[in-house]
């Protein structure tokens, strides 16, 4: 037979009943832990007869003797009196006093006597709030002699224990702390299957060949699980597809670019015939650009330990040689794991647009404790706030003419951004100080949990 509960409703109803019954149990303990009874068992039990036997003590000796014996039989914290034609006088009484007296005269009845009264001064009042605290002062034992003479004890309350403070706090507490130990236990065993699958989901976001997610746990769980694996897949299929259809798009179009090539040698006027070359050389680009960006082939590009830093220099390097005005500024090393043919190309793409459309480039490497910021300046127009999220639309251009001549395909800020964003980062664009646009790339740290999967 099967205890454990397979779901989480189960699982979660098992948990609280099972520690919500041991927190209690604990607590009990504590708080019934010599209830009425705070000096033990058997000291109390000394002091309970003690009173008994005092008073079948006074009831045998003649009248007399009795006020001679008292001074003998009073101890510190039991005080004896003879109360010769006085009665028991109203007493405030609780369940302390009611369970005191039915000991006291159970242990007297052995003696013949079977009148007991036990209460608190009258005037003895509770503090607020401690309406389970005994009334402060001694307690009161009344025993009535065979000669209808009463006997009056006045007992400290701690000589018979009462209930005590500290141990009613530290019940309390013992309860609070082991219920709120439980809920936060249970919320972590509740919420971590939540967790897992928020994780998975990014991971997912990131890279759809990211391995399956494990199919264990509460039936729910696994059931959840098992639809998330199997929504992979489509998604995965769909993209192997995408790339296939796409495959065969660019043979026969580069199949079609291909005898119109052979078609523009026939074209006799010479002016004519370059226009139509540079058309079919601005197609076949275009049409490779958006290959490659559809075919994503940064995402089968395993991770691997970089030196972002270096990487960044030679990208800048390379752009000064070819005398662009590019600067660099860092430190001389900074290790990073990620893709670096992926992560060179993103940053070559916003070098690039920022010499082409701000004229100078200036990336600043930062490494500030938990990410890495890499900002890329320009002294250019820049971008206005309303177009900010468009310029990563594939194929936008704030250039109308959409000529080669005047910028690219509109592919450059879309792959960057996807290139980053599958490193678990996030490209933002602001108005550079003193004018230009300022490119900011944040990068997680090689710790980061979406990319450690991937």
């Amino acid at each position: 037979m099967r205890l454990w509960p397979d779901s989480i409703a189960g699982r979660i109803v098992g948990l609280l009943v099972a520690g919500l019954a041991l927190t209690m149990l604990a607590s009990l303990s504590i708080f019934m832990l010599d209830l009425f009874h705070g000096k033990g068992w058997d000291e109390t039990f000394r002091n309970l007869h003690r009173t008994a036997v005092v008073a079948s003590v006074l009831n045998r000796v003649s009248p007399d003797s009795r006020l001679a014996l008292i001074p003998a039989l009073s101890e510190p914290g039991l005080s004896v009196a003879w109360r010769p034609g006085e009665t028991p006088p109203a007493m405030a009484q609780d369940a302390m006093t009611h369970h005191l007296a039915r000991d006291v005269r159970v242990l007297s009845e052995s003696y013949g006597l079977e009148r007991v009264e036990a209460g608190y001064p009258a005037g003895a009042q509770r503090p607020a709030l401690d309406w389970m605290m005994p009334a402060p002062g001694p307690l009161h034992v009344w025993v009535a002699l065979s000669d209808g003479t009463w006997v009056q004890f006045s007992m400290a309350t701690e000589r018979v224990g009462a209930l005590s403070t500290l141990r009613l706090v530290l019940a309390i507490g013992v309860s609070l702390f082991g219920i709120m130990a439980l809920g936060l236990w249970a919320a972590r065993k509740v919420t971590a299957p939540l967790a897992r699958f928020a994780l998975a989901a990014q991971r997912l976001g990131a890279n759809v060949d990211v391995p399956p997610m494990s199919e264990t746990g509460p039936s729910e769980i696994r059931q959840a699980a098992a639809a998330f694996n199997d929504m992979q897949n489509r998604i995965r299929r769909l993209i192997e597809d995408r790339t296939l259809m796409l495959g065969a798009i660019s043979h026969d179009v580069r199949t079609a670019l291909t005898r119109l090539r052979f078609r523009t040698e026939l074209i006799v006027d010479p002016a004519q015939r370059r226009k139509a070359a540079a058309d079919l050389d601005e197609m076949e680009s275009m049409l490779t650009a958006s290959l490659s960006f559809a075919r994503d082939d940064s995402a089968a590009e395993p991770p691997t330990v970089l030196d972002l830093s270096v990487l960044l220099q030679s990208l800048c390097d390379d752009f000064a040689d070819a005398g662009k005005p590019v600067s660099c500024e860092g430190p001389l090393h900074l290790k990073y794991s990620g893709r670096p043919v992926s992560l060179r190309r993103a940053f070559a793409n916003l070098i690039d647009n920022a010499l082409t459309y701000g004229r100078a480039a200036d990336v600043v490497l930062i490494d500030s404790g938990d990410c890495i910021e890499i900002t890329i300046g320009d002294r250019g127009p820049g971008i206005p706030d309303a177009m900010r999220d468009r310029v990563f639309v594939p194929f936008f251009r704030l250039e109308a003419s959409r000529s080669r001549k005047t910028g690219g395909t509109g592919l450059g800020l879309t792959i960057a951004r996807m290139v980053v964003r599958r490193h678990g980062g996030e490209i933002a664009l602001a108005d550079r100080p003193g004018g230009g646009l300022l490119v900011k790339v944040t990068l997680p740290k090689v710790s980061s949990p979406v990319f450690a999967g991937l």
